[in-house]
């Protein structure tokens, strides 16, 4: 089913609405800010500034009263998107495009609603905080979903209604039935064209994922490697000795480490490419001959013995390591483009 709906995308809630249609006990969560990793280059240039537009910023209730949600109809057909009007308030405008008002508001009333049902006081102290970062995170993502589709347009990517209609119809097959689509509309007081907008982001960040992807590489230098952890230095030098004297490695690592892991397999840690360990233990894990003992390396898990069983110039990655390089990849790429982008913000959550 997720793979219906990019959950790495920071669309949160449409991946819960699939599952929520499946499971009518579930409800959605806020969508949440990804953490920017550590930097990976850029690959995508940077799109012009859009021209500013005559919209004027308008304040209005943080969480009008919602309204109940548009039934899906049988021919499951999106709204048509409009050009926002000229003098609609607005939440936000990003290089000059508008993010309506009504909208970040229609969403900060759907995720409220949720939370309340899964137990939040709103009228609580951390109810209060919790809801404020709420409509932070669901203003920042709206951000990011007009920047991503800014540059999508920069590079004439484009998602059509068919696209969009496509996905719809393959969440309700999923689900089983346009009734449960409609009854989770219903209950969390969301629109079809809620719906489709969130879907049509989705899409259009599922794009440019993998544009911004398709270059990295799925092999790396790896080594197999193993250790033996204790507490104390004094310890560690004892251990150290008594390897390289030609005590067997593996028996020492199942006696003496505190690994709990990799304790019973001799301290055997498996094939590692860089940038995964802590970076003195990757210091001398890429540098150290294979069948050579090490030093006592120091880190905050306490006092290392290591030994390079095998290394590999090119070995493949595992998937989850190339998925997690992917995400770290995409945002990387769009901190740097949010970085060279002018927005401004008409709300104060």
């Amino acid at each position: 089913m997720n793979r219906r709906v990019n959950l790495m995308m920071g669309l949160v809630a449409l991946g819960l609405i699939v599952m929520a249609c499946s499971s009518p006990a579930s409800a959605p969560l806020a969508p949440a800010l990804t953490a920017v990793p550590s930097p990976v280059p850029a690959t995508v240039p940077v799109a012009p500034t859009v021209p500013s537009t005559t919209q004027t910023p308008a304040a209005g209730p943080m969480f009008p009263t919602p309204t109940k949600g548009t039934p899906v109809q049988s021919a499951l057909t999106c709204p048509p998107v409009t050009p926002l009007p000229a003098n609609a308030p607005l939440a936000a405008r990003v290089n000059g495009q508008g993010i309506p008002l009504d909208l970040f508001n229609r969403l900060a009333a759907q995720a409220q609603a949720a939370m309340i049902q899964n137990g939040l006081d709103p009228k609580s102290a951390s109810g209060q905080e919790t809801l404020k970062n709420l409509k932070l995170q669901i203003l920042e993502q709206l951000i990011n979903d007009t920047i991503i589709a800014q540059q999508a347009d920069y590079q004439a990517m484009r998602v059509t209604d068919d696209d969009v209609n496509t996905r719809i119809a393959e969440m309700i097959q999923d689900a089983g039935s346009i009734e449960k689509l409609n009854e989770y509309l219903t209950r969390h007081q969301m629109t079809l064209g809620d719906l489709c907008t969130q879907m049509r982001a989705s899409l259009v960040s599922e794009m440019m994922f993998e544009r911004i992807t398709a270059v990295l590489p799925t092999t790396e230098e790896q080594v197999h490697w193993r250790q033996i952890l204790v507490a104390t230095p004094a310890t560690a030098q004892a251990l150290r000795d008594r390897a390289r004297r030609g005590e067997d490695f593996a028996a020492l690592a199942r006696q003496h480490s505190l690994d709990e892991t990799s304790k019973a397999q001799g301290g055997d840690m498996g094939w590692t490419p860089r940038g995964v360990l802590d970076p003195r233990l990757d210091a001398v894990l890429f540098d150290l001959p294979v069948g050579q003992v090490s030093e006592v390396i120091t880190t905050n898990f306490g006092y290392h013995i290591v030994q390079v069983m095998a290394r590999d110039k090119a070995r493949p990655l595992p998937p989850e390591l190339v998925q997690d390089k992917r995400q770290r990849a995409f945002f990387e790429w769009l901190r740097v483009v949010r970085d060279s982008a002018k927005i401004e913000r008409f709300v104060q959550p």
